[in-house]
């Protein structure tokens, strides 16, 4: 008599899941559905600061804590340790693949046989042009500023516009977070040698603004609340103009 034992194995693959916040921490479904599956659920804050309230609203909605965690162990090898063992979620302002570290996860993952997820949202890159009527396919590459630092002012995000206006293209100039979001104040010091900019605050907010005009006569006036983004204008598209023009 012989006996035939049916053994059935089941595999249990675990994930690393990067999740875009979008510009104001609108959450997809998909994300949602995400976290609520998870083990555990990380955020990052550097590249945005989030409110505790938002946070604090969307652990209500999915049921789960949500756990800081600061840019030195995004960069190690922390999340994908976890992963290998865990449905680990990290949640990441706008879109998780506009910044290097991220994709860099994904790259240290595959490497150890994780499965990675990516939920994408909204961007800065989009959101912003959006908002100040600008044709995207006119801006040119982006520049950012850095809160001033003993013996570190950095020149080149102002080369680059410079560079984008001789192509007559747009440029995108992204504020420092940290230590604090850079005030728009600040910003406009260091691009007094342009002519006019287009300050963004706030984008995704019900007390979102957009203010264009001359550089000179933008500084000192009332710009609204940080985070900011700024944009240098190239020559304008009549469209574009009319547009501004409403602001």
């Amino acid at each position: 008599m012989s006996v035939f034992l049916n053994l059935t194995t089941t595999v249990i693959f675990m994930t690393l899941t990067l999740i875009g916040t979008g510009i104001a921490f609108d959450c997809t479904l998909s994300a949602i559905e995400a976290m609520k599956n998870a083990d555990t659920i990380y955020i990052e804050k550097y590249t945005n600061p989030i409110a505790d309230e938002k946070i604090n609203s969307l652990e209500k909605l999915i049921g789960k804590d949500i756990i800081h965690i600061p840019r030195e162990k995004v960069e190690s090898n922390f999340l994908v340790d976890e992963a290998e063992s865990k449905k680990v979620c990290l949640l990441a302002s706008g879109d998780p693949l506009t910044a290097t570290t991220h994709s860099t996860l994904i790259i240290d993952a595959r490497k150890k046989n994780v499965e990675v997820k990516v939920i994408h949202n909204s961007s800065i890159y989009t959101a912003a042009p959006g908002m100040s009527g600008l044709q995207i396919y006119r801006f040119g590459k982006t520049a950012s500023l850095v809160n001033p630092r003993e013996n570190y002012k950095p020149t080149s995000s102002l080369d680059i516009i410079r560079k984008n206006l001789q192509n007559d293209m747009h440029s995108l100039v992204l504020l420092d977070t940290e230590p604090q979001p850079m005030e728009a104040q600040a910003a406009l010091e260091m691009l007094k040698e342009f002519e006019s900019a287009i300050v963004l605050s706030r984008i995704g907010e019900p007390e979102a603004k957009a203010i264009y005009g001359e550089v000179s006569e933008l500084l000192g006036k009332d710009l609204g609340r940080a985070p900011f983004a700024i944009i240098i204008p190239a020559k304008l598209h009549p469209i574009e103009e009319e547009y501004l023009e409403q602001l």
